[in-house]
Order: C-alpha cells, then structure tokens, then sequence
C-alpha cells in the first residue's frame, strides 16, 4: 500500500515539474525586456494577430530610406483586451501606429507596447 501511494506521487510530481516547466519558460517576464520604455515610433501595419498567447502586430518603419520591419506584442491576450475595447479589427494593415515599447534586450526591432495610437486614436493597455 504504502509504495503504491509513493509511486503515485511520484508521478503526480513529475508530471507536475514537466507541465510547469514550460509555463515558467514562457513567462520571463523581466528577463526579456528591457526596464525603461522607448520612442515613439510611428510606422504602417502590415500584420495584425488577435490571437493566443499574446496579441502582437507588425509594422514597417521608415528607415534610411527604406522601411524596417519591427514586431510589437502587448503582454496581455485576446480575451483581456477585448474587454478593454480591442476586437479583430483594432488594427488594418495600411494603419498609421505609433507606439512607446520596452524593447526585447537581444532584438532590437521587437517591443512589447506600453502605449499605441492606430490613426491618432488611443487604443489601452494600461489598466
């Protein structure tokens, strides 16, 4: 009885390490962004994904004559924004977006939102 009892909760705390290791893998949190927020820059949507885990966009930004793409992610998902006023079609490709981000500390062209204009109108992210 008593090993049987020990093998179970051996087993219930190994699958409870390997399920929670990639939870804890995904959400860095400090590790990936840097402390002190950027910008703005403005540039044109060119991807807009409402979608789990994390919604994000991308833009082109004008650039040394030319246009760089950067990829812009907030750190909440779908379902929080939505009830904050963002839906699918917050953001069109061709939209003019200016955004203050953190920016990822090894990718200079990802940031995570910390404001974001669409069009001159103020979509949250603060609340």
């Amino acid at each position: 009885m008593r090993t049987r009892i020990s093998r179970r909760a051996g087993a219930a705390s190994m699958a409870l390490a390997l399920f929670a290791w990639p939870v804890a893998a995904h959400h860095g949190g400090d590790v990936e962004w840097a402390d002190k927020a950027v910008g703005p820059i403005t540039g044109t949507a060119t991807k807009f994904a409402f979608q789990f885990p994390h919604v994000f966009f991308e833009m082109d930004v004008p650039q040394d004559g030319g246009a760089m793409k950067w990829t812009m992610t907030t750190r909440w998902t779908p379902t929080i924004l939505r009830d904050h006023g963002w839906s699918r079609e917050s953001i069109k490709a061709g939209d003019e977006v200016t955004v203050t981000y953190l920016p990822h500390i090894e990718k200079p062209t990802i940031g995570q939102m910390v404001t974001i204009e669409v069009n001159g109108r103020e979509l949250p992210l603060s609340f």
